[in-house]
């Protein structure tokens, strides 16, 4: 339930209890996944668009922030990253492996088995319509280790004593770059092939990040 996963600060990005829809379990760019965050002075846990385009933007929105551009200073993020820092909670992400039409998805996940948090920049304001003017994107980082022969990029995933000190409005924007260079290491997930029918994303069995 909302009010048991913010009690426990993590939610599921690929199980997400939803009233309206019930359980989700393969939660694509687009949606509007769990976020949390203090953008309005007190810890926040609402549904929000996955994808970010400011008005003057006339592509389709971006679901990934490079942090690199982050850390440069790139004027398309940098509004976002003063005013807009939030947290993506999730049990692990999919990505794919293989050519097109034969594309075989992944499933990573903490070796621990513990939850994650996944930073995210967005362009979130109080009142505003949730949409991809207000939508997040989720921090990414170059990939290294064995997981780079999953995917050359990987979502940045905090602590969840660093995520805490990333949603905080006391925060500064160079204490949050600070907090993104710090991320979790690869040699802290594992992951395991799971069902092509992941690639589909009206496909929401609970076996969506089972291993093969």
């Amino acid at each position: 339930m909302p009010d048991e996963y913010f009690a426990t600060v993590f939610t599921n990005m690929h199980k997400i209890f939803d009233p309206g829809d019930g359980l989700r379990f393969n939660v694509p760019p687009g949606t509007r996944p769990i976020v949390m965050h203090e953008l309005a002075g007190t810890p926040t846990l609402e549904r929000q668009f996955w994808g970010y385009a400011p008005p003057w933007y006339k592509r389709s929105p971006v679901s990934n922030a490079r942090l690199d551009k982050i850390l440069d200073n790139s004027p398309f993020w940098k509004a976002p990253t003063v005013h807009g820092r939030m947290v993506v909670p999730a049990d692990g992400w999919f990505e794919w492996t293989g050519e097109k039409g034969d594309k075989q998805p992944w499933f990573i996940r903490p070796a621990d088995g513990k939850p994650i948090l996944m930073a995210a920049i967005s362009g979130w304001r109080e009142g505003a319509e949730v949409d991809k003017e207000s939508g997040f994107a989720i921090v990414t980082d170059d990939s290294a280790g064995g997981m780079v022969d999953i995917h050359d990029r990987r979502p940045v995933v905090l602590t969840a004593e660093h995520a805490r000190e990333w949603m905080d409005p006391a925060t500064t924007v160079e204490q949050a770059k600070e907090l993104l260079t710090v991320a979790r290491p690869e040699s802290a997930f594992e992951w395991y092939e799971v069902t092509r029918k992941v690639g589909n994303s009206r496909y929401q069995s609970e076996d969506s990040s089972n291993p093969e």
